[in-house]
């Protein structure tokens, strides 16, 4: 143990001085070197949790034929030397992301509202979203009444500078540092995210924005964030709380359409009963584009509202076995068509809630191809106050498809269009319109 030294009396003489000198002198380098136990001891147990955690819970028990035992005696007398948490947790990313999986990585204390996409967690914003089509970063909605909006920026506008960053340079660099699963989709969808995450923050917060207009004439403006105007939840313990938003209408006479960013339970009564009352209508769109993913009683429940006996959805790859999962049809089930709209940013449970409804035959699936981040996840609070990510479970369609790494293959593919936004036409909602009319 250390002790640090106090003092509270008037040296008298040099000789004490001189005492007191070498005292301290001792006693900073046994705070020193208690420091540097403690790491290691702390560096230890954190590399102990995620590598025995893997071990022994992840769902696939031949590590994608990776020597998991020779990772840790390779990766040991690095994370045990490691002084700074940010080279800790590179290194153990580094031997995770040899697994290449989804849903399986480590991340320090400090950035816990960085663990999902950007819109989920932070309190600022400027009202707009965006995606990267042909790798220019085209604003696809504005924000009505956002600051964005009150100072003419418009859908189809294409940012080329945030926070003195080029749009290229996001690219570039996830494109020379991705992590799993390393396609061209996920590399789109982590740069497009990290865009956004800069249009973000806390609210009063400026950012500083170079765009072009729909005449390609060049704007500089700087922008204070706002407060966002709905409120945040708490779903898991150990995540900050998230935001949730939805919204319904009816499209004409014969279409509803229902949109939601997240499946959160917050959500599920307001999805359940718009379901419920445009029962009558015989078509139905379900908008998740950019939705994240979420919860799996969420998703679980609103797909049994669209089915009329008992289905089996998903199987669910563990460690030592399979796990059916079936739906229980509601008791009065939409029995209309169904149009699900997913993009580049739909993932995860998106991806298992779209896939799975494809494989049942009870949804047509309408936008631009995914990922493939769908896995099960749990969520480990680690010693510093990090947290470790990690698969349990392989997700799979009722007819077997594994959609992890391949992501969920649309029926009709529709790409998001810049000139289209520019004149106000969202492509791929026009195409859903289009497909219902005249089915």
């Amino acid at each position: 143990m250390c002790y640090g030294v106090g003092f509270h009396k008037k040296l008298k003489n040099k000789s004490k001085m001189k005492k007191i000198i070498l005292t301290l002198a001792v006693s900073i380098g046994l705070i020193s070197s208690c420091e540097s136990q403690y790491n290691e001891t702390q560096n230890m147990e954190i590399l102990e949790i995620v590598w025995g955690t893997i071990n022994t819970r992840y769902f696939d028990a031949t590590f994608n034929a990776l020597n998991w035992e020779a990772e840790y005696d390779y990766y040991k007398p690095i994370v045990k030397s490691c002084k700074e948490n940010d080279s800790l947790y590179h290194y153990l990313n580094q031997m995770l992301f040899k697994l290449n999986v989804s849903h399986l990585f480590a991340l320090p204390a400090n950035y816990k509202d960085e663990i999902g996409s950007p819109q989920l967690f932070l309190d600022g914003t400027l009202g707009i979203d965006l995606r990267l089509i042909n790798s220019e970063a085209i604003i696809i909605a504005v924000k009505k009444n956002s600051i964005a909006s009150r100072n003419g920026i418009k859908s189809g506008f294409r940012l080329i500078e945030v926070n003195g960053k080029s749009i290229t340079s996001f690219i570039d660099a996830k494109k020379s540092d991705p992590n799993p699963p390393f396609n061209a989709i996920h590399i789109n969808l982590l740069s497009t995210e990290n865009i956004i995450r800069e249009l973000y923050g806390a609210p009063g917060d400026t950012v500083n924005i170079t765009y072009l207009d729909i005449n390609d004439k060049e704007h500089k403006v700087s922008l204070q964030l706002e407060n966002r105007s709905n409120e945040k939840v708490s779903f898991i313990p150990s995540l900050p709380p998230m935001y949730a938003s939805f919204d319904k209408r009816l499209i004409n006479d014969c279409i509803a359409y229902i949109h939601f960013d997240v499946f959160l339970p917050v959500l599920l009564d307001s999805i359940v009963s718009s379901i419920s009352e445009y029962n009558r209508y015989p078509n139905m769109i379900i908008d998740i584009r950019g939705n994240p993913g979420g919860d799996f009683n969420t998703r679980r429940t609103i797909a049994e509202q669209f089915v009329s006996e008992r289905t089996l959805f998903w199987k669910y790859q563990r460690r030592n076995d399979v796990n059916d999962v079936y739906l229980r049809p509601a008791n009065k089930p939409y029995k209309g068509k169904v149009v699900i709209l997913i993009d580049e940013l739909s993932s995860s449970s998106s991806e298992e809630f779209s896939g799975a409804m494809k494989a049942i035959g009870r949804a047509t699936i309408i936008g631009q191809r995914t990922a493939g981040k769908v896995l099960t996840m749990e969520i480990v609070e680690l010693p510093d106050g990090g947290l470790f990510v990690y698969p349990n479970q392989q997700t799979r369609t009722s007819k077997d498809e594994i959609l992890e790494a391949v992501g969920v293959i649309p029926d009709i593919v529709a790409d998001w269009n810049k000139e289209n936004l520019q004149n106000g036409i969202d492509t791929q909602l026009e195409k859903a319109i289009e497909y219902l009319t005249n089915k």
